[in-house]
């Protein structure tokens, strides 16, 4: 095809750039065929101009979705949010009316959609309109004690999700996108207080907010969940132990609704279940005994008694066995303390020897009071 000469410059050559024969048959040039492979490529992936629209490529599609915390401020700068900071409970509300759900095209702007909402597992409910067409769709999962049980149990529940499939209609073309809604740890923990407050008789704690729902590196102060909810655990913890002067040893701190009940409490309202309680042992009670144990727990007892709090409580499991935030007679010449326990030998409290009460108790309990928070439920 080409005749490249000898005697001419260096890199010249002489003949036809392209041949005019026909190559295996095909009439078609070169440059012909490269023109119409670049018009394919336009056609198939968009000849958007950089900076400019793009009159082939797919929309670009973006679900946003809204419940009534996302437009609190306290939670979400914005009240339509994307599914990955989408925060939501299910249930029924303060005003005994089911909670309602909301999602939206947010581009194409003023776009409209077909919609069909799936709940994900029994616990996720049921929606009696999961189906509809709109700019928007507002769907409303209804739950019943069944598929939400409330009783004992020392495992997370699962997250309440919903897949959520809009087919979008855009310039004579459909398209299609599909979203998981998932509830992130501090949802599932607060959709643990929707439930008892809407099927356990008596429970009126308040549904707490999630910015009380907190990390922590201590693993005795959790419930069912790497997630601790702290109305006031922490700080009564952190005051006893600087009291006391020593770390101690929590057998019980903020235990979520299912696992109160595990741990055997028939109190619906516990103040651990707002994380404001704490029941605590000196670090090493369970190797020590007579005079040693009894000093320990009398130190820690006493320390508790420092710290501002609604009660201090020395028990036997479930059963206080000393009045409440009584002090502890000091020893004095007429009443020795010969064994030095730091308790008077001869000290007495409800007819019982006091060293004989402070030998079978199992914790120094503390607590406060429930916040007044209702705005959530």
């Amino acid at each position: 095809m080409l005749s490249p000469t000898t005697s001419g410059p260096l890199g010249s050559f002489t003949g036809k750039a392209v041949s005019p024969e026909p190559i295996q048959g095909d009439t078609t040039r070169f440059s012909k065929k490269m023109e119409n492979a670049g018009a394919a490529a336009d056609q198939q992936l968009g000849d958007k101009p950089a900076g400019g629209d793009c009159a082939t490529c797919p929309p670009q599609i973006r679900l946003e979705h809204r419940s009534q915390y996302t437009a609190k401020t306290r939670y979400s700068e914005q009240e339509w949010v994307l599914a990955r900071k989408f925060i939501f409970l299910v249930g029924k509300d303060a005003s005994k009316k089911f909670r309602t759900l909301s999602v939206r095209v947010a581009e194409p702007a003023g776009a409209s959609a077909t919609w069909e909402v799936t709940p994900i597992g029994d616990h996720s409910g049921t929606i009696q309109k999961r189906t509809g067409t709109g700019n928007r769709f507002d769907y409303t999962p209804e739950v019943t004690n069944a598929q939400r049980p409330i009783s004992a149990s020392r495992k997370p529940n699962p997250p309440v999700q919903y897949r959520i499939k809009a087919t979008i209609t855009h310039e004579g073309k459909s398209h299609e996108i599909v979203e998981m809604v998932t509830q992130d740890e501090r949802d599932i923990i607060r959709q643990e207080y929707v439930d008892q407050r809407m099927w356990r008789d008596g429970f009126t704690l308040h549904v707490p907010y999630r910015t009380r729902i907190k990390e922590t590196n201590r693993a005795d102060l959790r419930g069912n969940y790497q997630l601790i909810l702290d109305s006031a655990m922490t700080e009564l913890l952190t005051a006893t132990e600087a009291a006391y002067g020593e770390k101690v040893y929590v057998s019980s701190g903020w235990r979520n609704p299912r696992r109160n009940r595990a741990a055997g409490s028939t109190v619906p309202n516990s103040n651990h279940q707002h994380g404001g309680a704490l029941d605590m042992q000196p670090v090493g009670a369970k190797q020590m005994t007579g005079a040693t144990r009894r000093a320990a727990y009398l130190r820690l007892y006493n320390a508790a008694r420092t710290v501002r709090s609604r009660v201090v409580l020395l028990e036997k499991g479930a059963n206080a066995v000393y009045p409440t935030s009584a002090a502890v007679p000091s020893p004095t010449p007429k009443m020795p303390d010969d064994n030095e326990d730091g308790i008077p030998d001869a000290a007495t409290s409800g007819g019982s020897r006091v060293e004989s009460i402070f030998d079978i108790a199992s914790h120094v309990h503390i607590d406060r009071a429930a916040p007044d928070e209702a705005d959530d439920d």
